[in-house]
């Protein structure tokens, strides 16, 4: 189980080490848009209010958002907590409803496969001191 959950970590940050952008919020191309928005950060109230949160937390760490398609519907990838031991990411869908989450000190998984099957990763918000 410990190989296990070591493995899914190694995975999850190849996976934002992939999509990282150095900008701190990201503009999206002409034509892509996620949840019928090309600026989902300040269109989305929940999204906006939780990027907000982050701008102001004091959290050492930073926070990551990105934007993909799973299932066939936008979704976004928040990590609160980048870096930190037991971290957890959440799903959410256009609405702001958590459709799923993994991570954190147990190992949860509610979005098996969601690497193998998620598309059009985008980093849209990213304040990770390097």
């Amino acid at each position: 189980m410990l190989v296990k959950n070591c493995l899914f970590g190694i995975l999850l940050l190849m996976v934002v080490a992939s999509c990282r952008e150095d900008k701190k919020d990201a503009v999206l191309e002409p034509g892509q848009n996620y949840c019928h928005t090309q600026n989902p950060l300040e269109d989305l109230n929940w999204l906006k209010e939780l990027k907000d949160s982050f701008e102001i937390s004091e959290k050492a760490t930073g926070a990551q958002i990105i934007g993909y398609e799973y299932q066939g519907n936008d979704v976004f990838l928040i990590n609160s907590c980048v870096g930190c031991a037991d971290e957890m990411w959440q799903v959410y869908d256009c609405s702001g409803s958590v459709i799923c989450q993994f991570g954190g000190i147990a190992g949860l998984d509610t979005c098996p496969g969601f690497f193998e099957t998620a598309t059009d990763s985008t980093m849209l918000y990213n304040n990770v001191q390097r």
